[in-house]
């Protein structure tokens, strides 16, 4: 669902209207995160405003908008080396681990991968962004199409009102699994995934499922990641729980029939969200909520498989 494009810093930042046109064109809500290569890459940008004499008003512009646009910007545990320059790091990063295109001075990288500013329209093969896509609904394909958004988060929401950790109620631990294995293999900064859910008399107390929750989740959690599950019902006369989604603090994607595996004969849609929208849809499972009510105790599972009421 979502492209990692490597963007030179000196062929964003020292043209006001290349900066201008280029940033607008980034963000998960539109399909493609430009990486944060190399960890100061905002700065770098910055600094190559500065260098090409862009004025007052323009480099405060950029300022601003870089720090507005933050969402835009993601780190991909890329490796960088100092000593070298960035076109040299983009070619050797992209042989290990391709970006989806590299964006620098016309010219200044030979491969069919990089693009010039003036390239980047949705109408280029390397460019074009779809936000939405049929998945098909097996647990790694799923999870394949969380893997980008939910690499780059600090923070994750899951919203299905049907999750249940009970094999009878569906297989929503396999994407889980899936996904928490892959994320592992991926960053070695462990998270934190919150499942939100509709109340309803089958499920089980929250102290009931704090003691069969370890058993049914049986391992699956990576050092250092936790599970926290949230129950919640609707407010008469309120809004519906009834959407699934998949939200972060960078932004979040609709899913159609829901994040449970059925097989490889289905699919769900998943579309991306706009920014805005995405946090206002978190924002209906906050601890202040008053869309939606929470139903007592949220259960915490570590990844020793202890679980504790909170």
């Amino acid at each position: 669902m979502l492209s990692e494009y490597a963007v030179e810093p000196a062929a964003i930042g020292a043209d006001w209207n290349t900066f201008r046109y280029l940033i607008e064109k980034f963000g998960a809500d539109k399909g493609r995160l430009i990486s944060r290569f190399p960890n100061k890459w905002e700065r770098k940008v910055i600094q190559a405003a500065k260098d090409a004499g862009l004025s007052g008003v323009k480099l405060a512009s950029v300022v601003e908008r870089l720090h507005s646009g933050r969402h835009k910007v993601a780190g991909f545990n890329r490796t960088y080396n100092h000593e070298t320059s960035w076109v040299d790091n983009a070619i050797r990063e992209h042989g290990h681990r391709p970006f989806r295109a590299i964006v620098c001075g016309e010219g200044a990288v030979t491969c069919v991968e990089a693009l010039a500013p003036d390239d980047c329209f949705d109408e280029n093969a390397f460019f074009n962004a779809p936000i939405s896509r049929d998945v098909a609904r097996t647990s790694d394909d799923i999870a394949e199409a969380l893997l980008l958004i939910a690499l780059v988060a600090d923070e994750i929401d899951i919203v299905d009102p049907y999750f249940d950790l009970r094999p009878a109620r569906g297989n929503y631990t396999g994407p889980l699994t899936s996904l928490l294995g892959k994320l592992a293999a991926a960053t070695p900064t462990p998270k934190v995934i919150k499942v939100n859910f509709r109340s309803h008399d089958s499920r089980p107390p929250p102290n009931i499922l704090a003691q069969n929750a370890p058993a049914l989740t049986n391992g699956i959690l990576p050092q250092g990641y936790s599970l926290e599950l949230y129950e919640w019902t609707e407010v008469l006369g309120g809004e519906d729980l009834h959407d699934r989604f998949f939200l972060t603090d960078v932004g979040g994607l609709m899913v159609g029939a829901g994040l449970a595996a059925v097989g490889a004969g289905e699919t769900a849609t998943f579309t991306l969200l706009d920014n805005t929208h995405a946090q206002q849809f978190r924002s209906r499972f906050s601890s202040n909520s008053t869309v939606y009510n929470r139903v007592g105790s949220a259960v915490r599972i570590h990844d020793d498989g202890s679980a504790e009421l909170f």
